[in-house]
């Protein structure tokens, strides 16, 4: 699954346990900034701090010629076969591109998926996926859990 491939389903067993192992917190109206993603959290705004993301992942996920977008996930915790991210998006091209060249250089290359270093070098994700549950099954591969 990479290079743009978009891979065939598995079985909703693959799915559910996959979903229940990748755990994602979606932030709100995420904006990239020097100390880390701010985000609206109801009335509030809130800063998930750089030192907090033990890793970072993009994918292309949607139809390869409908409605797409890049998806950021940002691992905050790591526990045996599981992980929780902080997600965020952006529209596909230069704001995607934008956005995994800031997270590269605010998180070092070591902590950053292939995929990721793709989208901020050429533009491109090298992982894509239909849909959100592949891109979990995917990201559990990816962080080998």
């Amino acid at each position: 699954m990479g290079n743009s491939e978009w891979p065939t389903p598995r079985s909703g067993e693959d799915f559910a346990d996959a979903i229940a192992r990748y755990r994602v917190e979606l932030l709100a109206w995420a904006e990239v900034q020097p100390d880390g993603v701010a985000f609206r959290e109801g009335a509030d705004t809130r800063v998930l701090r750089w030192g907090r993301v033990l890793h970072a992942l993009a994918a292309h996920v949607g139809e390869p010629e409908g409605v797409s977008t890049v998806v950021f996930d940002l691992v905050v915790e790591r526990k045996d076969a599981e992980c929780l991210v902080r997600r965020f998006d952006a529209d596909p091209g230069e704001a995607a591109q934008g956005v995994a060249r800031a997270l590269v250089d605010a998180l070092g290359r070591k902590r950053c998926s292939r995929s990721l270093l793709d989208l901020a070098a050429e533009g491109i994700a090298s992982r894509a996926y239909s849909d959100l549950a592949s891109l979990a099954v995917g990201s559990l591969e990816d962080l080998e859990l």
